[in-house]
């Protein structure tokens, strides 16, 4: 098998109180880092005036590793307006619209997944959008809410706006990250984008990668969250076939960096515990005994618990998963028509 082709873009996905700043600049330091980022959503307010703790993750001046794409939620233009103003004022030029957060909470507020919902309200924000930042906006979608037509059916007024890209998530909300990813449903948007797409969900092993690309030879733009999470090697292990093995003492260096610097830049042990859970709740996956793994960080009560436990972990470590284990798209799955 043939290296992936350099043209290929592998983008980290926005996944919230993940991949957020600190994270992407370590795995960034440890690992090969992917191509660019989508922050995780800054929701729109009410008001004229930018907290500067909303813009804190995006800050170039706190430093960014990884080229970085502000993204948003919400459902008012002005609000919209004014959050893509104060990202021009940072110096960004690319902006991205959440309209695929598949939590109800958000979905009821016309938000995220649920802004597709109206389609006079998703045309007047991507509008905006695209106004603001002309040649740089993007929006993050699902196939749909409750059934994967949806987006088809809006296909219409996201082709008749200039957007940067279209990333599209293979689930409908209320599939949340359960279940298979829908591809029949995704081909036929695909196939109705007349915008570059992006790929999105169970993209976790390289397998995976050359299955998707078996089938969606045109797609070149790839987006990762919860596989680069669980496994931080993934986007070396996704650009080449002959990566090497994963190393025990490269994961153990990231994590220790990890809760140091969470030490240093959060407000309180009980934030850091909280940051470190996160990560774990989904890293545990891509180890041997993972359930075990979990079962022992996620009952931590003090940062120094957690530090004992890992060290345990590492101390008799059980391994990783191998690939075939770990993937995400099933051949079948991959294959359907």
């Amino acid at each position: 098998m043939a290296d992936t082709p350099i043209k290929d873009d592998f983008c980290l996905a926005p996944l919230r109180g993940v991949t957020v700043r600190t994270f992407r600049n370590l795995q960034a330091l440890w690992f090969l880092p992917p191509d660019r980022a989508v922050a995780p959503f800054i929701p729109t307010f009410a008001g004229a005036k930018v907290r500067p703790v909303l813009l804190k993750d995006i800050d170039p001046e706190m430093g960014q590793s990884v080229p970085v794409v502000p993204q948003v939620i919400g459902k008012d233009v002005g609000q919209l307006r004014t959050l893509l103003r104060a990202f021009k004022d940072m110096g960004y030029t690319c902006a991205d619209l959440n309209a695929g957060c598949p939590y109800p909470f958000i979905i009821k507020k016309s938000r995220g997944a649920g802004l597709m919902r109206d389609a006079d309200a998703f045309a007047r924000m991507l509008e905006a959008g695209c106004e603001e930042l002309p040649g740089g906006f993007s929006v993050k979608v699902r196939l749909g809410i409750d059934a994967p037509d949806l987006l088809f059916q809006r296909m219409a007024l996201i082709n008749a706006l200039p957007l940067r890209e279209v990333a599209i998530h293979a689930r409908t909300a209320r599939q949340m990250y359960e279940g298979r990813v829908l591809l029949d449903a995704f081909a036929e948007a695909l196939a109705a984008c007349r915008h570059p797409v992006v790929y999105n969900g169970d993209l976790r092993t390289r397998r995976d990668y050359l299955r998707l690309k078996a089938r969606f030879p045109g797609i070149t733009r790839w987006m990762v969250g919860r596989g680069v999470a669980i496994d931080p090697f993934l986007i070396e292990r996704l650009r080449r076939d002959d990566a090497p093995e994963r190393e025990v003492a490269r994961l153990k260096g990231f994590l220790d960096d990890y809760v140091a610097a969470n030490t240093e830049e959060l407000y309180g042990p009980a934030s850091v515990l909280g940051r470190m859970k996160e990560l774990w709740g989904y890293l545990h996956l891509s180890l041997r005994q993972g359930e075990r793994v979990w079962r022992g960080v996620r009952v931590c009560r003090t940062v120094e618990e957690y530090r004992r436990v890992v060290e345990g972990v590492f101390a008799s470590f059980p391994g990783f998963i191998e690939d075939g284990e770990l993937s995400g798209i099933e051949g079948e799955a991959a294959a359907e028509r």
